[in-house]
């Protein structure tokens, strides 16, 4: 259990389009601990429920 994530984050998702978008995302250079040394920036999203 991780009840400080609740209603923080995602836990499963589904790209449904663009996923060339995702295979880009993959590929940004990463420094410390895995993280991105540019920020990324996702600028819109769909929630389906």
């Amino acid at each position: 259990p991780t009840p400080w994530l609740d209603g923080k984050h995602s836990i499963f998702g589904k790209v449904i389009e663009k996923y060339d978008v995702v295979k880009a995302i993959s590929t940004v250079k990463a420094g410390p601990g895995d993280k991105p040394v540019e920020d990324v920036v996702i600028k819109k999203i769909t929630i389906n429920e």
